[in-house]
């Protein structure tokens, strides 16, 4: 089995910007990821402890709202955007949960469901030349 290399690994926040189908999916995704999980252990979210409950029965309400939106209700698009908005809100609290429990076991990251994407560090400019004034 080879192993992946996942340091200096981030939780990438591109679920703000996804469309409807593609946030569903991978909120669905994220969803199976942290159920059950044997690699997340539950003592990540003990600072925490309403954090899951609350965003499983906000996902689950997501996923049948998504459902019924596919005929195009008005009404519920209106209720899929509200219910994705505070799933985006409990999703973002996760991710940085995650990433500070990473810092001790960098395997939760894989597990979560959440897509990943190198940090990148800062080059600072050393060879630029200092701006001068026109005086």
């Amino acid at each position: 089995m080879v192993k992946k290399k996942i340091d200096r690994c981030k939780i990438l926040r591109n679920y703000r910007n996804l469309s409807p189908a593609k946030f569903y999916t991978l909120n669905q995704r994220i969803k199976k990821s942290i159920i059950g999980s044997k690699i997340i252990p539950e003592s990540v979210w003990a600072g925490n402890p309403d954090l899951i409950p609350s965003y499983l029965a906000t996902s689950d309400q997501h996923d049948l709202t998504y459902h019924g939106a596919l005929d195009g209700s008005r009404l519920l698009i209106s209720q899929r955007e509200v219910l994705q908005a505070k799933t985006v809100e409990y999703l973002d609290e996760m991710a940085s949960t995650l990433e500070a429990a990473a810092v001790r076991n960098p395997d939760v990251l894989l597990a979560s469901g959440f897509d990943l994407g190198k940090e990148r560090k800062s080059r600072s400019r050393k060879g630029s030349p200092p701006e001068t004034s026109g005086t």
